[in-house]
Formats: C-alpha cells, sequence, structure tokens
C-alpha cells in the first residue's frame, strides 16, 4: 500500500500567516466559498437553505473581521481579488 500523499501543483506564492496579505486572500477565499454556497443553495430545500444562510453569514463576519483587523478598504479587497482571479488557471476557478 502506498502512502504518497496527493498535492496540486502551486501556482501562487505561500503566503506568511498573519500579514496583511494574508487577510486579503481570506477576503478572496470568502468570497469563493460564498459563491459555491450560492450555487448549492439553489440545489436544496428547507432546513438546509437555513443552514447554508447561516454559514454565509459567518463566512461574512470572518471577511469582515480580517478587514477591519488590517483596515482593507472595499477597493483594495476588490483589486486584489481581480488580481488573483486573472493569476489562477481556469481549472481551479469552478468547482
Amino acid at each position: 500500500m502506498s502512502t504518497e500523499r496527493a498535492t496540486r501543483d502551486r501556482k501562487l506564492p505561500i503566503i506568511e500567516a498573519g500579514t496583511r496579505e494574508a487577510a486579503l486572500c481570506t477576503i478572496c477565499n470568502v468570497g469563493s466559498a460564498l459563491a459555491h454556497l450560492r450555487e448549492v443553495r439553489r440545489h436544496v430545500r428547507g432546513d438546509h437553505k437555513r443552514r447554508l444562510d447561516e454559514v454565509a453569514v459567518i463566512l461574512r463576519v470572518i471577511a469582515l473581521e480580517a478587514q477591519e483587523t488590517y483596515a482593507i478598504s472595499d477597493e483594495e479587497a476588490i483589486a486584489f481579488m481581480r488580481a488573483r482571479e486573472q493569476a489562477l488557471p481556469d481549472t481551479t476557478r469552478s468547482l
């Protein structure tokens, strides 16, 4: 039995934790997660939608706290998200 780990080729540089750039990446990841949650929400009913809404609220709080902690403006976050989206290959953008 092989114990090889599945690794993905890294296209972006490693970001040091606790930095402004890490906070910007967190905001981008939250935006991506919210987009995926919206897509999933279309296909579920009842209590599941409510639970997805609760997760979305938590993700928004995480993004707002990261933005507040590092005094990141909305314009700066949007510009970073666009730059990061262009840096990623097409295969990783759509799950």
